[in-house]
């Protein structure tokens, strides 16, 4: 799943020279938790691939409900792909929210693949600040069996700290 999500993270990289990469201890790769938060860093070819991220699953089943992964920030933006389960209405998009308020307007799907729907994520600056200060992000989708909306929740613990290491690290 983070393969697809990195895939389409990939259109949105700013590759750095390789010459020129290098991360903290001489690593070629680092895993970092930040609160509820991933921070993922390798060198690649073109340099570094840097990126947070964060899963929320189903604990029944252990299945992903919804994933969420941010490139590494350029300026006061950030963008990324969120993956949703399978059994959302397309036409609906999904609606994101910030403790309950909404965030925008609803955002389109891009595409499904084999482990779920990918939604395009783009945060501004006042999204980014909204991010910054909340405790949780709600991902709303429109089932498509009975056209409810169902809501799953990521939190936003760790969300500044881990923005803040993968701007440092892709640097």
């Amino acid at each position: 799943m983070k393969a697809l999500i990195s895939a389409g993270l990939l259109l949105l990289a700013t590759p750095v020279l390789a010459e020129q990469a290098t991360l903290p201890g001489g690593a070629s790769a680092l895993n970092e938790a930040h609160g509820s938060w991933t921070v993922n860093c390798t060198l690649v070819e073109a340099g570094k691939d840097c990126a947070f991220s964060q899963t929320a699953g189903n604990p029944q089943t252990g299945s992903t409900l919804v994933a969420v992964e941010l490139a590494a920030p350029s300026g006061n933006k950030a963008e990324g792909m969120l993956l949703t389960a399978f059994g959302l209405r397309l036409d609906a998009g999904v609606q994101l929210g910030i403790d309950g308020q909404q965030l925008g307007q609803a955002r389109p799907f891009l595409t499904c693949v084999q482990t779920g729907c990918l939604v395009p994520l783009d945060f501004d600056e006042v999204a980014l600040s909204a991010m910054k200060v909340g405790t949780t992000l709600e991902v709303t989708g429109v089932k498509v069996d009975d056209g409810q909306p169902v809501t799953v929740t990521l939190s936003l613990q760790g969300f500044t700290a881990a923005y803040n290491r993968t701007a440092e690290l892709a640097q």
